[in-house]
C-alpha cells in the first residue's frame, strides 16, 4: 500500500479515561520465597513482605517507601498469584520507586530480572546500558538501559483506581515481555516454560561491577540499591486468547519508530478512547503523535505507522502503548531505542 498520512479510526481521536478491570486472580506477587540481601548492604528499607501485594506508586515526583530494598548486590524471589504466560506485548510489569528530577530525567536504581517454572532455573532477561552518568545519585534519561527494572516511574496505587495497574503506560513500571526470552538456552531446553511463569527473581545491579548482555560495564547511578515495590501481571492463562489486541513497538538503531496495533476480530474490535502512548515514561496525547506519522501498512486488522526519518545519533528513548478491545483485553509494548 502507498504510505499516506491519515488519522486512525476517527473516534481514535476522541481519547477518555477508561477504568480497566483487574482479572479475579490475583495478578501480584503473593509470597517471598527467598532473599539475600547481602548483609543489608547499602542500607535502605529490608522488608520483603513489602514487595507482595499492589504497586504504591506516588508518580514522577516522589518515591515510594512501601518498599523492600534488595541490599548491594543482593536479590529477591517473589512467587506469583498466577502462573505468567507469553501473551500478545508486555506480560509483566515490575515497579521499583524512581522518581523524576524533571520530564523524563530519572533516578534509578537498577536490577536485573529473570523468571522461573520451577524456582530452581532461571532465565535472565537480556539486557543493555546504553550509557550515561554513574556518580551517586545521578539523574539519567529514560531509555538510558533496557532489559533492566527500575528507570520507570510508577502511577498504579491501590488508593488511585483511575489507573489500571496492568496497562503499560498508566501503571508504569518497567514492562517486560517474554518473548525476548525465546532465544534463552533455558528456554530453549524446556527448563523454563513461557507458558508457567510462577517465580520472579530480581538480582541489584551493582554498579562499575555488574555487566549487560553483551559485557559492557553497567554505570548504575544508585548510592545503595534498587528497591522493590511490586510485580504485576499483564498475561496469564485466564486473560490470553486469540482474539485479542496485539500492539508492538519497534525501535531501530536509527530511531524511525513504527507503532503496529491489530486485532484478529478487526481494528472496529478496539476501544478507541482506550489507546495510551507514554515517551520517556510520561503519558502524551496519542492523537499528537499519530499526527507526525505517516501510515505504511492500513488494512482491516492491522495499522502501522513509521516515524518517517531517523532520530539524532545518540540521542535516548523510550516509547511505550497500549490499547484494549471492546472486551476489555489488553495488550501493550514499551521499548527502548537500542543504541550502541
Amino acid at each position: 500500500m502507498r504510505a499516506r498520512r491519515l488519522p486512525f479510526v476517527p473516534a481514535l481521536c476522541a481519547f477518555s479515561a477508561v477504568l480497566g478491570h483487574l482479572s479475579a486472580q490475583n495478578p501480584h506477587a503473593t509470597n517471598v520465597v527467598a532473599f539475600d540481601t547481602n548483609g543489608n548492604a547499602g542500607g535502605g528499607t529490608f522488608a520483603p513482605d513489602n514487595a507482595v501485594g499492589p504497586p504504591s506508586g506516588l508518580g514522577t515526583g516522589s518515591s515510594s517507601t512501601h518498599v523492600h530494598s534488595l541490599g548491594a548486590g543482593g536479590w529477591l524471589i517473589l512467587g506469583l498469584g498466577v502462573p505468567m504466560v507469553d501473551g500478545p506485548g508486555a506480560d509483566f510489569l515490575v515497579a521499583e520507586n524512581p522518581f523524576m528530577a524533571s520530564p523524563g530525567q530519572t533516578y534509578a536504581e537498577l536490577m536485573f530480572v529473570e523468571v522461573s517454572s520451577n524456582g530452581v532455573d532461571f532465565a535472565r532477561f537480556p539486557s543493555r546500558f546504553f550509557g550515561g552518568d554513574g556518580s551517586a545519585f545521578a539523574i539519567n534519561t529514560v531509555g538510558f538501559v533496557s532489559g533492566l527494572a527500575g528507570q520507570t516511574p510508577v502511577f498504579a496505587n491501590p488508593n488511585n483506581p483511575s489507573v489500571d495497574p496492568q496497562d503499560v503506560v498508566e501503571a508504569g513500571g518497567d514492562a517486560f515481555d517474554l518473548a525476548d526470552l525465546r532465544n534463552h538456552p533455558l528456554v530453549v531446553s524446556g527448563a523454563v516454560r513461557l507458558d508457567n511463569i510462577v517465580q520472579i527473581r530480581l538480582v541489584d545491579v551493582v554498579s562499575g561491577q555488574s555487566v549487560d548482555s553483551r559485557g559492557r560495564t553497567i554505570l548504575d547511578p544508585s548510592a545503595g540499591s534498587a528497591d522493590c515495590d511490586a510485580i504485576t501481571v499483564i498475561h496469564h492463562a485466564g486473560n490470553v486468547s486469540g482474539s485479542g489486541p496485539q500492539v508492538d513497538v519497534h525501535i531501530p538503531q536509527d530511531g524511525n519508530f513504527t507503532i503496529a496495533i491489530g486485532d484478529p476480530d478487526g481494528l472496529d474490535d478496539l476501544d478507541p478512547a482506550s489507546l495510551r502512548v507514554s515517551l520517556y515514561g510520561l503519558p502524551v496525547d496519542p492523537g499528537a503523535l499519530l499526527s507526525i506519522m505517516t501510515v505504511r501498512q492500513l488494512t482491516t486488522r492491522l495499522v502501522v505507522w513509521e516515524l518517517g526519518g531517523p532520530l539524532p545519533p545518540g540521542w535516548f528513548l523510550q516509547l511505550g502503548v497500549s490499547v484494549k478491545d471492546r472486551s476489555g483485553t489488553r495488550s501493550g509494548q514499551v521499548r527502548q531505542r537500542p543504541l550502541n
